[in-house]
C-alpha cells in the first residue's frame, strides 16, 4: 500500500511544524543566553556600585555625612551608568542631591536634620535591596 498525496502532505506539515517549534524554542534560548552574558560582563559593575553604596550607609551609621559620602555617592553614580535600570539610576542621583544637600553646615543646624538622615539611610537600604535584585543572575 502506497503513500497518497495526502497523507504525504500531511506528513510535511507535521514535520514542518515541529520545525518551527524548535526554532522559536532555539530564539527564546538564545535570547535568555544574551541576557546572561550581559549581567556576567557587568557583574564587575554592579558589585561595584553596591559596595560604594554600603559604603555610604557605612558612612551615615558612624556618624553622618560627610565629603568622603558625597565622593562615596558619586562613584555610586558613574558605577551605575550602564548596569541598573532607569528607575535604580534615577533613586540614586535624588539620594545623591539629598546627601549633597545634607552635608552643608545649614542643613547640619536645622532641627528636621536628624529626620532627614533616617529617611535617607531607610531609602538608601531600599536602593540597596532593589540593586541586589537587579544584579543577581
Amino acid at each position: 500500500m502506497g503513500l497518497f498525496a495526502p497523507d504525504v502532505a500531511f506528513i510535511a506539515l507535521v514535520l514542518s511544524s515541529g520545525s518551527l517549534v524548535v526554532s522559536i524554542a532555539s530564539f527564546v534560548l538564545a535570547i535568555s543566553a544574551k541576557r546572561q552574558a550581559k549581567k556576567a560582563a557587568t557583574l564587575g559593575f554592579r558589585v561595584e556600585a553596591i559596595n560604594h553604596l554600603r559604603a555610604v550607609l557605612s558612612d551615615i551609621n558612624d556618624g553622618g555625612i560627610t565629603s568622603r559620602t558625597v565622593d562615596t555617592i558619586h562613584d555610586a553614580l558613574r558605577s551605575t551608568e550602564l548596569v541598573f535600570s532607569r528607575g535604580v539610576r534615577e533613586r540614586l542621583h535624588r539620594a545623591s542631591a539629598t546627601i549633597f544637600r545634607l552635608n552643608t553646615l545649614a542643613a547640619r543646624g536645622k532641627a528636621q536634620y536628624p529626620q532627614d538622615i533616617v529617611g535617607l539611610r531607610d531609602e538608601l537600604q531600599t536602593l540597596l535591596t532593589q540593586m541586589r535584585q537587579e544584579g543577581t543572575l
